[in-house]
């Protein structure tokens, strides 16, 4: 796989690269798992084609994706001796298009695996068809296996957890392994919910180019799909979307300030989840990505420290919670509460999510993103980043919304419905007390009480100079 990304050169600098896209899920409220809704998502994604760019030959892609339950029954016949659905984790691998690069990519990413007490149970090859693919995507197009990982011996561990660990410090080994294809290996996703299926493809390329989308024995309740225009920034096959919890429509375009806020805290983390492993899932944001893996990253970690979906979004999205927003007093403690470790992720953003369970969307407090979504009567939603995306006839549907500033949109599809933003949040706000640990701990400048002021030693000349060159 033939990079094409440039690096840092006179005007250009990879750290200001950001998306514009288009967005958009299908699911079952009810998590009944089909084929028709993986097909229903590939149309969802084939019709937002205006919202991804194309390269000069009019066949590459910025990148085009979608994201899926795990179809355990289509696996289980591909690869005999898989164990129950749920206990083992799977994911697509992007490895050097040399063979003996891919090689020596894989044997660390097994390396890696045995040393955190699991076991490869098999590698699939990944069936795809590229004859209609650009020829731009062709020469940096990646060679992609699919691995399946088991338990090893402890059976009781949380696998979805250890799966993340697992890839956070395979990405941190390669990048210090000194292989000089290693900045051509690339997890997409490892699951033992989820699995992604993406590429430097156009939307319409997606369905064509992996064989597995065009099977129907491949079943999901939920798809979640991405379109990728990348309005000041270099395609690539791994920043291709969805990434392993969500796809963004939009610019996070306070990301600088964010990544370093995120660094500069590393060194004071503790977790009672993560233990002794955080030390593996550090830097929490991958090198060289953008600004919306940058995003991603910082939710996974969220997530895997036991905070719920939810809970990581309104942490790094958080609604306006000024005095004049009709907003729960509670809830504008839990925001004040989170505001002083977590800055808001700000920028245009239109966030679709989905870990398995949960699907969703979310959208930043200025609302210049908006997401539109309908429920049919037979159970179905579909989003997507304007209309049309799905037809339905007008006794088919229940209702029509859309996506409101700083408001969450989420389907649980275990419980079989749409939980309110009002009742995801309130419930979310008073697990902890935020009110009582904030009015507890604030200090109001106002209340410092000072015994003197400070003389200032100086004559009148050099007072005013000091005025001067302090701007007053």
């Amino acid at each position: 796989m033939n990079h094409v990304k440039p690096v840092k050169e006179g005007l250009y600098d990879p750290e200001y690269e950001h998306d514009s896209c288009g967005i958009g899920f299908v699911a079952s409220i009810k998590g009944k798992k089909s084929y028709d809704i993986v097909k229903r998502g590939l149309e969802v994604l084939e019709r937002m084609t205006h919202r991804g760019a194309e390269g000069a030959d009019n066949k590459t892609g910025d990148g085009s994706g979608i994201m899926l339950q795990i179809p355990h029954a289509f696996y289980s016949e591909e690869v005999p001796g898989l164990p129950l659905s749920g206990e083992y984790g799977t994911g697509l691998v992007f490895l050097p298009d040399d063979e003996q690069s891919a090689s020596a990519c894989s044997e660390l990413f097994e390396e890696v695996i045995t040393e955190e007490g699991l076991s490869v149970i098999d590698w699939r090859e990944m069936p795809v068809d590229n004859s209609d693919i650009g020829d731009i995507a062709k020469k940096s197009e990646p060679r992609i296996k699919q691995i399946f990982i088991g338990p090893g011996s402890d059976k009781n561990i949380n696998l979805e957890l250890k799966l993340f660990i697992l890839r956070k410090l395979t990405e941190k080994k390669m990048r210090e392994s000194g292989l000089s294809c290693s900045g051509e290996f690339y997890i997409p996703s490892l699951s033992s919910r989820t699995i992604v299926y993406k590429g430097m493809l156009t939307p319409a390329q997606v369905k064509g180019f992996y064989n597995d989308l065009r099977d129907d024995r491949v079943e999901s309740a939920m798809a979640l799909v991405h379109s990728r225009f990348s309005t000041n920034t270099f395609p690539s096959w791994d920043l291709a979307q969805p990434f392993r919890l969500l796809a963004h429509n939009g610019e996070i375009n306070t990301v600088k300030g964010n990544r370093f806020w995120m660094q500069a805290r590393e060194s004071d983390f503790v977790s009672d989840i993560l233990g002794d492993d955080i030390e593996k899932v550090l830097p929490v944001i991958e090198p060289g990505k953008s600004d919306s893996a940058s995003f991603d990253n910082a939710v996974e970690m969220l997530v895997a420290s036991g905070r719920s979906l939810p809970h990581a979004l309104m942490m790094m999205i958080p609604e306006s919670w000024n005095e004049k927003n009709p907003i729960p007093e509670d809830l504008k403690y839990f925001y004040e509460f989170h505001s002083t470790f977590m800055e808001p992720w700000d920028g245009p953003a239109s966030m679709v999510f989905c870990d398995g369970r949960y699907i969703g969307g979310t959208l930043d407090r200025n609302g210049l993103r908006p997401s539109r979504y309908v429920m049919t009567k037979d159970g179905m939603i579909v989003m997507g980043s304007e209309v049309g995306v799905q037809t339905f006839k007008p006794e088919e549907i229940e209702y029509k919304g859309r996506l409101m500033p700083g408001k969450l949109l989420l389907v649980d599809t275990e419980e079989g419905r749409i939980i309110p933003d009002r009742e995801v949040k309130e419930n979310i706000a008073n697990r902890k007390p935020y009110r009582e640990w904030v009015e507890g701990n604030r200090v109001v400048l106002d209340s410092i009480s000072v015994k003197k002021d400070v003389p200032v030693r100086m004559d009148a000349e050099e007072l005013h100079r000091m005025k001067l060159a302090f701007g007053y």
